[in-house]
């Protein structure tokens, strides 16, 4: 039994991010935009969507038009920068009236630090900069509070996904369901169905596109590969003394380590500690790998009992963690054998993906999960959420069953913390201080922790 279906209505690729930045074209007084994110996951698509409501567009890429970069090497006077361009690219460029896109900026650090001035010398221009590998120019770059805005640029979301494959019906019946009242069980059918489809396809934008516009699972493969070999091929411009060996080998081994203490020894038994450890640095830096912090969850921030020794990690998308981790087609035809194969570190990392889109595009805090080892017993909780003041504990199940030990020693480690979330293939549902939510709504996880006293 084949649980995907093609019920495919319309092509839209509308996002949260396009509200961020239409939210951000608006302001009366804004300040200069970086987009900030790993490769392809729709930053220059949503710039140049955006362009559409301007009179003029302007868009330089620095990696494709090294000419553009001797621009910033006199100084950085706004007027003389804006007139050279203009002349330049045949185009008036009018405060208001004009969006000025510069993308891979990271190839022209001048610019970056030019964004300050445009802020200072001319506020009203609309004046954008992006880079897949932006983060590597930023760490050596001071850049001044309060002149320059941020937005984080991840791959979409399952309700993002649901709007884009024709389902905002679906995406309204979940965003609507509560313990109270959950969804009637043919529609919990159907959003399990569509969830299943999304985690083999992910959340990257092209492969999204591929799979619409070629209403094909292989047309989304083959984009998958894509974007994987354009990640490989951008390990030469970050690896510095550590080399593309060993930054290769990090990338291969995350996906099969999701949901597990990474232990650098499994990654390469032959090479130092340090050595992996400022492989994977370079990975977390670019955005490819995102770093789950061990925290004592003794109280908020849960940055302040956070541990730099023990950590998790997840990849940047469910779809590419599957093309790495060699899951075919055919192993979805039965999504809980899939799922229980795995020891539900797909879900896990689905789960890792939406708590990092709540908390939104501004925000960049990071995840962290609870782990305790004792002679008697350990006990690990797969996520905590903040909320009231509180970490509130968060299990994450690929089925409908599995044990809640772990939560329960840890409500009782924390008695001022009255309850937690399981997230699970079952219905909305509250059994006693403990709230189901369906994996497909985990976007609502920090709702309905907020909703625990």
């Amino acid at each position: 039994m084949i649980y995907i279906k093609f019920n495919v209505i319309f092509y839209s690729m509308v996002r949260n991010l396009d509200l961020n930045l239409h939210t951000w074209m608006s302001k009366e007084r804004r300040k200069p935009l970086l987009l900030r994110g790993a490769r392809q996951t729709g930053k220059t698509y949503s710039v140049r969507q955006l362009s559409k409501k301007f009179q003029n567009y302007i868009e330089i890429n620095f990696e494709k038009e090294p000419r553009f970069r001797r621009l910033f090497d006199k100084d950085y006077k706004v007027q003389r920068i804006i007139r050279e361009i203009s002349a330049l690219q045949s185009i008036t460029i009018t405060p208001g009236k004009t969006l000025l896109f510069f993308d891979e900026i990271q190839a022209c650090p001048q610019a970056v630090t030019a964004l300050r001035y445009f802020f200072e010398d001319m506020p009203q221009l609309h004046v954008i900069g992006a880079g897949s590998l932006l983060e590597f120019e930023l760490r050596n770059l001071s850049i001044p509070v309060g002149r320059i805005e941020f937005i984080y640029v991840r791959p979409f979301t399952f309700e993002e996904y649901c709007i884009a494959t024709g389902r905002e019906a679906l995406k309204a019946s979940i965003l609507s369901a509560t313990p109270e009242h959950p969804l009637d069980s043919l529609i919990h059918e159907e959003a399990l169905e569509s969830l299943h489809e999304y985690l083999f396809i992910g959340g990257m934008p092209g492969v999204i596109a591929a799979f619409i516009e070629g209403k094909s699972f292989l047309a989304a493969i083959e984009e998958q590969r894509t974007i994987i070999q354009t990640y490989r091929a951008d390990f030469s411009k970050y690896t510095g003394r550590t080399g593309i060996e060993r930054v290769e080998k990090v990338f291969d081994a995350i996906p099969f380590m999701t949901g597990e203490k990474t232990v650098l020894s499994r990654i390469d038994p032959d090479a130092r500690a340090y050595q992996i450890k400022g492989a994977l640095d370079l990975l977390i830096m670019a955005r490819v790998v995102i770093k789950v912090q061990n925290t004592t969850g003794a109280g908020i921030p849960l940055t302040a009992g956070a541990s730099e020794k023990y950590y998790k990690c997840i990849f940047l998308d469910v779809g590419l963690m599957q093309r790495i981790l060699g899951v075919q087609f055919e192993d979805w035809q039965k999504p809980v054998h899939i799922l229980d194969r795995h020891r539900g570190s797909i879900a896990e990392q689905f789960v890792g993906q939406e708590l990092l889109h709540r908390m939104g595009a501004y925000e960049d805090s990071g995840l962290f999960y609870w782990h305790r080892t004792q002679r008697s017993s350990q006990a690990e909780v797969d996520y905590l959420c903040e909320a009231n003041s509180k970490a509130v504990p968060v299990e994450v199940k690929s089925g409908t069953t599995g044990h809640l030990r772990s939560m329960h020693q840890y409500l009782l480690a924390y008695p001022a913390v009255s309850g937690g979330i399981k997230c699970s293939t079952e219905p909305f549902k509250q059994s006693g201080t403990i709230i189901n939510v369906p994996l497909y709504a985990a976007s609502r996880i920090p709702e309905f922790a907020g909703a625990i006293q």
